[in-house]
């Protein structure tokens, strides 16, 4: 049986949001866009790495970050399935809704509403030398705009939530390098509200 959107713990009821960062464990949040079944490398280079995280007792906020996917063409009767699909394989490889922050990126609308707003902080420069959106622009005849302001909604997955830390591969580190760009920026013409987040690369922070 396929695992209904019910089994996502919503944000706005579940979430144990720390006020005081002082008193608060550091939170860290990842996402998995539902591409259908993980595969061995989807497993040994973060899922595995999540549960462990989780197990530590580490304020996890894990997302199917279903808004990513859309960057490029879906079928949606595809894409929905394979919501489901990778939420099962999640729970199937330990990631326990009773330790950690389980959800579905698209129930909860501030994600794109912070996204907008971060969107207005950064320039077209900046994202134009991001690496994942000059592999794959140069692969599509149209590119469509999700596709270039993609890492600016992933700094919003990361902030909203006050993450500290980012467990990440090699390839994103630049992305997490805009998301710590735009928690200054906010920071400094705003007051302080997001701390910066750090990579997790393997076991190691990697501090800027």
């Amino acid at each position: 049986m396929l695992i209904t959107t019910s089994r996502f713990r919503f944000l706005s009821k579940h979430f144990k949001y720390c006020i005081n960062q002082k008193k608060c464990k550091s939170t860290v949040f990842s996402g998995i866009q539902p591409t259908g079944v993980p595969h061995l490398g989807n497993y040994f280079g973060a899922i595995k790495k999540w549960s462990s995280l989780q197990n530590e007792g580490k304020n996890c906020v894990f997302s199917v970050v279903d808004l990513h996917s859309i960057t490029l063409p879906q079928n949606p009767k595809i894409l929905s399935h394979n919501i489901h699909l990778v939420a099962a394989c999640l729970l199937a490889s330990g990631i326990d809704p009773n330790l950690s922050v389980f959800f579905l990126q698209s129930q909860v609308p501030q994600h794109t509403e912070l996204a907008w707003i971060l969107g207005c902080l950064t320039t077209m420069a900046r994202l134009t030398h991001l690496p994942q959106y000059k592999e794959k622009s140069g692969s599509t005849e149209n590119i469509p705009l999700g596709l270039y302001i993609y890492p600016i909604l992933q700094s919003a997955d990361i902030l909203m939530y006050k993450a500290s830390e980012v467990p990440v591969g090699e390839d994103q580190l630049q992305h997490i390098q805009l998301s710590q760009h735009l928690a200054k920026l906010f920071n400094n013409r705003y007051g302080k509200t997001f701390p910066i987040p750090q990579p997790l690369v393997g076991n190691l922070i990697c501090h800027s």
